[in-house]
């Protein structure tokens, strides 16, 4: 089995060598951005063993936060925005060569588990977010949601659409507020802060019952922690008070040990000058030299007792300080997910609210020309960081995570001065 394992770390060892195949997700071209999930895997050669050594508590997936960072242990925060997943490999093998102290540095992998989601709007079946993948193009975007959208609103826009957005709009401002709470909490108990300072909006003073539930499960929360961690260093408290007093006793008995102690030498000394001189047996002398060896011995027994009772008084008390560390550190490694939620809540919310605004004006008139399902469509797309935004594109461009797309009916100048009469007009009665 040790053979076989050898094999294929010497195998593994050479395709890394080569450069070996690259992993499903990769894409040497792409620039991370957040919103990214990032799968990270650390191996170490073993030149002893012949073997690869996984790095398990390094490994794992990494979702880049709004800030373009992901935290890895023993590395802390790396900026990782704008940067290819090749580069930040070689980066986090780097880092960690200097942190550990290794000869060579490890071999790090980086692969790209999930994009940004694209979003698509307008005239199709299911606009709404989309999962990226590598070359996706506008067409194949556009038949991910559904086709080109059939009986509905003329500028793409259905009452059921402005529902649905409405619900995901309410969805993610519940979902806000309930990371927004947690948020505060984790704040609280990272700072060591004896209560939790809950933001405005979530106030007990709101007149939402929802979100005075979602504030008050938080701050139950944040008292039983608090009250569990309390009865943990209170237990540690009593232990090293009874310790305390083991310790005294311990001492008051050294000291009456070394008051017997002497009594028994100023004895012998003086049996050892009679035995001298010849008035006692030499079995006199004998006898108290083992009483004294007798309670030196136990002596030397009272005080190891008490070396080691203080040693455990040492032991609690780091035992306290390590358990307030962990709670705090708990909390600010939860912190860190939470803020990263709440960036990506946000965008969701954001998008939602955008897509509803649209489609509420789009929704005045729903009579224009039903000729207009048989006019042909054209593609407008809003990129980040592209100043053109938005610009006009054909149906084989290819898109990027974060991308919106939207499809909109390309309406000659006469239906439009129609369909603009149709929508300022009132609705019947």
């Amino acid at each position: 089995m040790r053979a076989v394992r050898c094999a294929l770390g010497v195998l593994l060892a050479g395709l890394l060598a080569l450069g070996g195949p690259a992993p499903a997700g990769a894409d040497d071209s792409y620039l991370l951005r957040p919103q990214t999930r990032l799968k990270v895997m650390i191996l170490e050669w073993i030149a002893a063993t012949g073997e690869y050594k996984e790095w398990s508590a390094l490994d794992g997936e990494y979702l880049v936060s709004p800030a373009g960072t992901i935290s890895i242990p023993l590395l802390g925060e790396i900026v990782v925005a704008n940067d290819t997943t090749r580069s930040v490999g070689d980066r986090i093998a780097a880092l960690l060569k200097e942190k550990t102290g290794l000869a060579t540095p490890p071999t790090a992998t980086v692969e790209v588990v999930k994009y940004p989601a694209i979003y698509v709007t307008g005239v199709v079946e299911r606009p709404g977010e989309l999962e990226f993948r590598p070359a996706l193009t506008v067409m194949q975007a556009v038949a991910m949601a559904g086709g080109r959208q059939r009986g509905t609103n003329p500028l793409g826009y259905s009452e059921l659409e402005q529902i649905r957005y409405v619900g995901e709009l309410s969805r993610g401002e519940l979902q806000l507020k309930q990371l927004m709470a947690r948020r505060a909490r984790l704040v609280a108990e990272a700072g060591g802060a004896s209560a939790v300072e809950m933001p405005p909006e979530l106030s007990t003073q709101a007149a939402d019952t929802a979100t005075q539930q979602i504030a008050q499960r938080e701050l139950s929360l944040f008292a039983a922690r608090a009250e569990a961690l309390t009865r943990q260093l209170d237990s540690l408290d009593e232990l090293k008070v009874l310790l305390g007093n083991e310790i005294k006793v311990l001492e008051e008995k050294t000291a009456v040990q070394d008051r017997q102690i002497e009594i028994a030498q100023k004895e012998l000394s003086n049996i050892s000058s009679l035995v001298d001189r010849g008035t006692l047996a030499k079995s006199r002398e004998t006898t108290l030299e083992r009483v004294v060896a007798d309670l030196s011995s136990n002596k030397l027994d009272l005080v190891v007792a008490t070396m080691r009772a203080r040693q455990k008084v040492s032991e609690t008390q780091r035992d306290a300080v390590t358990l307030q560390g962990q709670y705090r550190t708990e909390a600010a490694r939860d912190l860190q997910l939470v803020e990263a939620e709440i960036g990506d809540t946000k965008l969701k919310r954001n998008t939602a609210l955008q897509l509803l605004e649209a489609s509420g004006a789009s929704l005045s008139q729903d009579r224009a020309l039903k000729s207009l399902e048989l006019q042909p469509v054209e593609y407008w797309l809003t990129r980040e960081g592209d100043l053109r935004s938005p610009f006009k594109v054909q149906q084989t461009a290819v898109l990027e995570p974060g991308d919106v797309l939207s499809v909109r009916y390309d309406i000659p100048a006469g239906i439009a001065g129609l369909l603009q009469v149709s929508v300022n007009s009132e609705p019947p009665r």
